[in-house]
């Protein structure tokens, strides 16, 4: 029988379909996710290619990706305030309603005189799609059970994968047919379906707990205080720092292999996409169910695990000089980083409570989209300077060196062990057993 909500009585999904099939709201909300996703690819693939064709600078392909992670450090933990503060639910409708506009707005700067307002769209776009997504991130966990949320995150990340491999090829196929503005009206109708959707789902924890009468710098302060206070969450958002500082440059240095090493054609960044997105899901389909059943402190060392292969990945990925050998290399460095999410979101919604889900989950976005933001910006620089081969080296250290990092503090330790602050609440995602000296 279909479902609105799953309730703590009930066995907890074996898998993604068996969740999807048994919620009817997860699976409203995760329906208007995919075709949103989907949308922005299309649109994503244009703007690169307009930029491109434009310019033909790769510092500006690379001003326009870190102008799209931007916003998550400026606007993003304010979007986790208003999460917790207001109703989720009619966060994301006037957030879908307000992306349709802006993709539509694109249109106007298709010629060389009016490229500039690719920046500020860009802009706008990204903030209100942070502000959408803090809510997101806050509501749809509560559709599901505690025991749930690696399959919970494996779902979301897994519609991004499928239509991030549609998106890219239908991307770049419409460019190549039809030129750019039909890929910004799929982007906004797309946005249209997942309004409709999210305003048939009403149930889930609609509201966080935070006391409005304390005001938002208030609100934003403990949120600030319970990431720094808690070990889990700290360790998390500085692996993550660290991490995206070599993921953004890596993004930069592959819409130049697309579009410039390996001359794929304008809608040559979709066919990188699509290889991640059919790889990334076919790996997360086959091994989000083995996640949710291994312990929490192997789900801690795949995290670890993840970012080191993706680093080592990206390190070679400007060696090969053919197209299908970069794009292998692509591949690989995809299916290594499909299991950091289920693993990763799944620690930080056990360590958070939901009243400050949304604090929590927009700071991880925050300290995510700032590095990514950072080093697209910085890699589009260096990339004349260093070439390709010796930029994506030095990403790919960046990338894996947190991994070890993560590594090395599991093994002694120091990730598990409980600071003051864990040691009053109940930890539903890590409870060692610890020896005399505190270590796992």
């Amino acid at each position: 029988m279909d479902k609105p909500l799953r309730t703590a009585s009930d066995p907890p999904a074996r898998g993604l379909v068996s969740l999807l099939v048994a919620n009817r709201d997860f699976r409203r909300l995760w329906l208007g996710n995919l075709i949103s996703v989907c949308g922005g690819w299309f649109s994503a693939v244009a703007v690169y290619a307009m930029v491109y064709e434009h310019s033909g600078e790769p510092l500006a392909a690379g001003a326009a990706l870190a102008l799209r992670y931007l916003p998550g450090l400026l606007i993003g933990p304010w979007g986790g305030v208003l999460a917790d503060r207001a109703d989720r639910r009619t966060i994301m409708l006037a957030g879908d309603g307000l992306l349709a506009v802006l993709a539509l707005s694109f249109l106007l700067a298709d010629s060389p005189g009016t490229l500039w307002l690719v920046y500020p769209l860009t802009f706008a776009s990204a903030a209100t799609g942070f502000v959408f997504q803090a809510a997101r991130s806050a509501w749809m966990p509560s559709l599901v059970q505690p025991a749930e949320y690696v399959l919970y995150s494996a779902a979301v990340q897994v519609n991004g994968l499928l239509f991030q491999a549609v998106g890219g090829l239908a991307g770049a196929a419409v460019i190549g047919l039809f030129g750019w503005r039909w890929a910004f009206v799929v982007n906004a109708l797309s946005f249209l379906v997942s309004l409709l959707l999210t305003a048939l789902v009403t149930a889930g924890g609609r509201r966080g707990a935070a006391r409005r009468a304390s005001g938002w710098a208030a609100s934003f302060r403990e949120g600030l205080r319970t990431a720094r206070r808690t070990r889990l969450i700290a360790a998390l958002l500085c692996l993550e720092a660290v991490f995206c500082l070599g993921l953004g440059g890596m993004i930069t240095a592959m819409i130049h292999l697309a579009l410039r090493v390996h001359d794929l054609g304008d809608g040559g960044t979709g066919w990188f996409y699509a290889v991640q997105g059919i790889v990334g899901a076919a790996g997360l389909l086959a091994l989000a169910p083995r996640l949710q059943r291994a312990d929490p402190r192997t789900r801690l060392l795949v995290i670890g695990l993840s970012c080191l292969g993706e680093g080592v990945c990206t390190a070679l990925l400007g060696l090969p000089t053919a197209a299908w050998a970069a794009l292998t290399l692509w591949g690989m460095a995809a299916l290594a980083d499909v299991v950091y999410g289920p693993t990763a979101i799944a620690a930080l919604l056990s360590a958070a409570g939901d009243e400050i889900r949304g604090r929590v989950m927009s700071l991880w976005s925050a300290v995510a989209t700032g590095a990514l933001a950072l080093s697209a910006f910085a890699a589009g620089a260096l990339l004349d300077v260093l070439g390709h081969r010796v930029l994506l080296v030095i990403l790919g250290t960046l990338m894996a060196a947190p991994g070890l990092a993560w590594l090395l503090a599991l093994r002694t330790g120091a990730v598990l062990r409980p600071s003051t602050h864990d040691r009053n609440r109940t930890d539903m995602t890590v409870r060692p057993k610890t020896t005399e000296n505190g270590h796992a």
